[in-house]
């Protein structure tokens, strides 16, 4: 995977930069049986899946400081940017912003299949371990997005 000079997407948690392999961002909203908005529904989440073993990207100081966000006692809001860019570039798609909090926090490395030794399918020696993936370790956040009252106004999607 590419370093930090890969832009498809950069995500910044105060002041914590980076590029995620993937950003998604969701926005919904209830309705009613008639088809009618219910207030106060609406939740907004991002999602963001971060290639950790690359350093030049995201540092271990960074990961570290992601973690104390996820894990802090106290409420305190996160500024939160997503931009996506267009063609790998510098030109900007769209950027989201919010102001919200870490609520999910995983660090995986992913499953490696087809281990020497094991068997394999008739007919193969499966004689190489290769990854279901092409990450020694992944790092995955959920971001919940906070729309009250206060914080509404700092919501915006921007091009």
């Amino acid at each position: 995977m590419a370093g930090a000079t890969y832009k498809r997407v950069m995500l910044e948690i105060d002041g914590v930069k980076f590029f995620p392999v993937e950003a998604k961002y969701t926005l919904n909203r209830q309705a009613n049986n008639v088809g009618r908005r219910v207030g106060e529904s609406l939740v907004g989440r991002a999602y963001a899946w971060v290639d950790a073993a690359q350093i030049d990207n995201i540092s271990q100081n960074n990961q570290v400081e992601l973690w104390k966000m996820a894990t802090e006692s106290k409420d305190p809001l996160h500024k939160v940017s997503i931009t996506y860019y267009l063609d790998d570039s510098d030109k900007v798609l769209s950027n989201i912003e919010f102001m919200g909090w870490i609520s999910v926090f995983q660090y995986t490395n992913p499953k490696i299949s087809n281990v020497p030794g094991t068997g394999g399918t008739i007919g193969t020696a499966d004689a190489a371990a290769t990854g279901t993936l092409s990450f020694a370790n992944l790092l995955y956040l959920e971001l919940a997005v906070v729309l009250d009252e206060a914080n509404v106004t700092k919501h915006k999607f921007t091009k």
